[in-house]
């Protein structure tokens, strides 16, 4: 297997052609019921992962296993493409849906969602070994949900003791979710050789740092809460929570969204905008691979919603405007 993405890119070229369509939404979004719903799906690409979902007696929980496990055997036939330096830069982007769990674990253990809630919320797309993710999450406490990721030498186990640490001196869960992201995201600057993706990374570190500056919006600014490695420094990250967004652009779309949903709309879009830019730019780096696998959480995203309106008989333009949101 190759250490370059000339085979791999071609490899995710062809698997980018079994995305479904607008077409393909259009007929999920067209059904006339959640069982129309399921047929629809048994007759594109997702047909193998399907037959649970379309059993006697089953409901949402069966269709989220389906699409969970066709995320992650579309995640882990990418991965199987590479080696080397591309493997390892490949499992940094996956490891995107690792920092995802992780916050989905520790905000489930403080409030005390329950475990079986909060494995319902994990994203099976990461690279933390499924047994791993199930042992953390029916943790009683952060501490021992800390002890359990780390027997497994998983690069975000030491972030993750930083995280439940910091928020042991203070409480706030902003704090434990920030020292994930740096954690994170120094990691995978680390590990990027290609100019692609260290371009990507500095800006989703950008959005990242203006989603923080929002939350924290109206306190004095905290330079703990800066994450490193984007186009700011610490002066920048003190000028943007006070407001100055020119040295990030789009940040004003998220800094002065109404909701926390509209600034997390408003990142998204940023985010997917700078994937299709790259590949383009570059289609013999990792930008194809990029733009794949948020297309594909996108696709994975919107049959969820879909499907829990279909489920609860919402009307169609309903689920329609949720989807293009």
């Amino acid at each position: 297997m190759p250490d370059d993405y000339a085979y791999i890119n071609t490899r995710v070229r062809v698997m980018r052609t079994k995305l479904l369509d607008g077409r393909a939404l259009d007929a999920a979004l067209a059904a006339g019921s959640y069982p129309e719903f399921l047929r629809v799906l048994t007759e594109t690409d997702f047909a193998s992962d399907m037959r649970e979902a379309t059993g006697e007696g089953a409901g949402l929980p069966e269709l989220d296993r389906a699409l969970s496990q066709n995320l992650f055997t579309t995640t882990q036939r990418v991965l199987g493409f590479a080696e080397g330096d591309a493997r390892r830069e490949i499992e940094s982007l996956l490891m995107k849906w690792d920092l995802v769990n992780l916050k989905t674990i520790a905000r489930g253990i403080i409030s005390g969602r329950g475990s079986e809630a909060v494995l319902d919320g994990l994203i099976a797309g990461g690279t933390i070994k499924p047994a791993a993710l199930q042992t953390a999450a029916q943790s009683s406490d952060l501490a021992s949900a800390a002890a359990a990721l780390s027997l497994t030498g998983h690069p975000l186990a030491k972030a993750f003791r930083a995280a439940v640490q910091a928020y042991g001196t203070t409480s706030r869960l902003l704090d434990l979710e920030v020292a994930l992201d740096q954690g994170y995201y120094k990691h995978t600057l680390q590990v990027a050789r290609d100019n692609s993706l260290k371009t990507y990374l500095k800006r989703e570190i950008d959005v990242t740092n203006a989603l923080i500056a929002r939350s924290s919006k109206g306190q004095a600014v905290d330079p703990s809460l800066f994450v490193p490695g984007g186009s700011l420094d610490a002066g920048g990250y003190a000028r943007l929570s006070a407001g100055d967004t020119g040295s990030v652009p789009d940040a004003a779309a998220i800094l002065e969204a109404p909701t926390l949903e509209d600034a997390e709309v408003a990142a998204r879009t940023v985010l997917d905008r700078a994937a299709r830019t790259i590949s383009v730019a570059d289609s013999d780096g990792v930008g194809i691979i990029l733009d794949f696998l948020r297309r594909k959480e996108m696709e994975i995203a919107k049959l969820r919603l879909i499907g829990r309106g279909k489920y609860y008989n919402l009307p169609t333009e309903q689920i329609r405007r949720e989807v293009q949101a």
